[in-house]
């Protein structure tokens, strides 16, 4: 009796741990997948907030010092702090600030043109008619079909932007292969209102220069923005009128 009861124990622990058991990589990889319902979607979301100075992304990292301790070797030399003579001083921390000089030009065009002619004609004989649909003569039986067709459409679109400019930016992160996480804007107020720059992107140290300057064409994933508020920047937007009116041009 005690035999029977304890194979129908070990027969219900063995179909639990089977029903327990760790999904399969394929199975994983199914429940991990975009198309899965309960698979929450990631999407890119625009930022349409009113900007302002200090914002957090662009703000610079203030680090408080923190004395490193060391054990005393009895020499005056410190080879954290070392310089080489014939290499640059590329030991980048977080806070400090780098140049960019902006030199960004670029330039699109784009032309299209499309035709297209069609012409169609038929005649029977033997009377000839010059024009009309079927048409009786004499007991005869003449028609005349002509049909002719034409299209043409051209498109040209060009567009050039450039800006030059520098702007300090300051690194928020060092990132494991070496590279230099930055960002920062630049507020300037004139009369009647603001303008901004705003600069974030990813830095090579080898890309920075003697006089800690990099050229913002060789940033990666650069975001540059260059806008402004106030009454300058208001009138160059439509009104609700004129909006109305665009739409039925």
């Amino acid at each position: 009796m005690f035999s029977t009861r304890s194979t129908g124990i070990t027969l219900i622990s063995v179909m639990l741990f089977a029903c327990t058991q760790t999904p399969n990589v394929e199975e994983q990889i199914v429940a991990s997948s975009a198309t899965n319902p309960l698979v929450e979607q990631r999407s890119a979301k625009v930022d349409d907030t009113e900007p302002v100075p200090d914002d957090p992304r662009y703000r610079p990292i203030h680090m408080t010092p923190v004395q490193a301790v060391t054990a005393p070797t009895g020499s005056l030399f410190n080879p954290d702090n070392a310089v080489e003579l014939y290499k640059l001083h590329h030991n980048f921390r977080i806070g400090d600030m780098i140049l960019i000089e902006l030199n960004e030009r670029t330039q699109s065009r784009k032309s299209l043109d499309y035709r297209m002619d069609k012409s169609t004609s038929m005649e029977l004989g033997p009377v000839a008619v010059n024009a009309g649909p079927i048409v009786l003569t004499e007991g005869k039986v003449a028609a005349n079909h002509e049909q002719e067709s034409e299209f043409d459409s051209s498109a040209n679109t060009a567009q050039s932007n450039e800006l030059e400019g520098d702007i300090t930016v300051y690194v928020t992160d060092i990132l494991p292969n070496r590279n230099l996480a930055v960002s920062g804007e630049k507020w300037i107020t004139l009369n009647k209102g603001q303008e901004y720059v705003r600069f974030s992107g990813e830095i090579r140290i080898a890309d920075i220069s003697a006089d800690n300057t990099v050229d913002s064409s060789k940033v990666g994933n650069a975001r540059i923005e260059y806008s402004g508020k106030g009454e300058l920047q208001d009138n160059q937007q439509s009104t609700l009128i004129g909006t109305l009116f665009s739409i039925f041009n």
